[in-house]
C-alpha cells in the first residue's frame, strides 16, 4: 500500500488528547483509514493547543486558577458546598469562544473531573482551595506532556485520554484500545507573520493549511466546521489539490442515540 501523507492540526489533535464531541470520530477516522499512513503536523499547531493554559492576565476573569483562589473565602455558613462553589467560580470568567479563547463553560468542562476527585471530607475552604488548585496545576502539566514530541514524533496512547467533555461521547471501546497513534511534528516553514493582516478567528487555519500544502499532504483532516472558508488563498494554495476531511460529532450522536 502506498503511503500518502495525512495532514492534522490544532482542531484534530485535540480530540485525541483530550475527550470532545469529535473523539469518536477522529480515532474511527484514524483507524479505519489513516493509520497505516504518515501521519504529519507543525509545531504551531501545538504551540496552539499549549496555549490555553498559557494566561496574559493573572485575573479573575482571564485565570481559572486565580478564581479557584477564592474558594479560600468561603463561609461554612453559606448554604453550599466547596464542590459547587468551585464550578461556580470557574463559570464565572469569561465567556466566548472556545477554550483557546479562555471560554469560562469549557474551562469547566475541562477541570470538573479534578473538582469531583477532591476529598468530600476536606471541610476547610483554606485546604480544599490548596489542594484543587494543585490538582489543576497537576492536570495542565500532563496535557502539556501529552502535546510533548519526543525526537519529532508525538506520540498518543488513547488509554491516557484526559477527560474534558463528559465521557458519555465516547464509548468505552476507546479506552481498551492498545494502538498508539504516532504524528511526525515538523518545524514551520513559514512564519505566522505573514497572516497577520486576517482575522485573528481564521489566521491559524490558513497559516496551517498553506504550511501542510507546502508539505504536499494528500488529505488534511480538521475539527473545524468552518475550516474550509478559512484556508489560505495564495495563488500556491488555491492551485494545490488537497482533500479536507472536516470530522463531526455525527459518531457522538449516534452513542446519545441522538439520530
Amino acid at each position: 500500500m502506498k503511503k500518502n501523507l495525512i495532514g492534522l492540526e490544532s482542531s484534530s489533535i485535540m480530540p485525541l488528547v483530550t475527550v470532545t464531541p469529535l473523539t469518536q470520530e477522529c480515532y474511527e477516522a484514524l483507524w479505519d483509514n489513516y493509520i497505516h499512513h504518515t501521519l504529519i503536523a507543525h509545531e504551531d499547531s501545538l504551540t496552539e493547543l499549549k496555549n490555553i493554559f498559557k494566561f496574559k492576565a493573572d485575573t479573575f476573569y482571564s485565570n481559572p486558577i486565580t478564581r479557584l483562589e477564592k474558594v479560600k473565602d468561603f463561609s461554612p455558613v453559606q448554604r453550599e458546598s466547596l464542590k459547587g462553589m468551585a464550578l461556580k467560580l470557574l463559570l464565572d470568567g469569561q465567556m466566548g469562544g472556545w477554550v483557546g479563547n479562555k471560554n469560562s463553560r469549557v474551562q469547566t468542562f475541562f477541570f470538573s473531573d479534578v473538582i469531583d476527585e477532591i476529598d468530600s471530607n476536606i471541610k476547610d475552604p483554606e485546604k480544599f482551595s490548596v489542594k484543587l488548585i494543585e490538582s489543576m496545576k497537576r492536570k495542565i502539566e500532563t496535557y502539556n506532556r501529552m502535546l510533548t514530541p519526543d525526537n519529532g514524533i508525538l506520540t498518543i496512547d488513547i488509554s491516557l485520554i484526559l477527560p474534558y467533555w463528559g465521557l458519555h461521547n465516547i464509548t468505552s471501546s476507546v479506552f481498551s484500545e492498545k494502538r498508539k497513534v504516532s504524528i511526525k511534528i515538523l518545524p514551520n516553514c513559514e512564519t505566522l507573520n505573514k497572516f497577520q493582516s486576517l482575522p485573528s478567528a481564521t489566521r491559524r487555519d490558513a497559516y496551517h493549511y498553506h504550511m501542510l500544502k507546502k508539505e504536499n499532504v494528500q488529505l488534511i483532516l480538521v475539527g473545524d466546521a468552518n475550516y474550509k472558508k478559512n484556508i489560505c488563498a495564495c495563488a500556491d494554495c488555491s492551485s494545490y489539490n488537497c482533500e479536507v476531511k472536516i470530522l463531526t460529532d455525527r459518531e457522538r450522536k449516534k452513542i446519545l442515540k441522538l439520530i
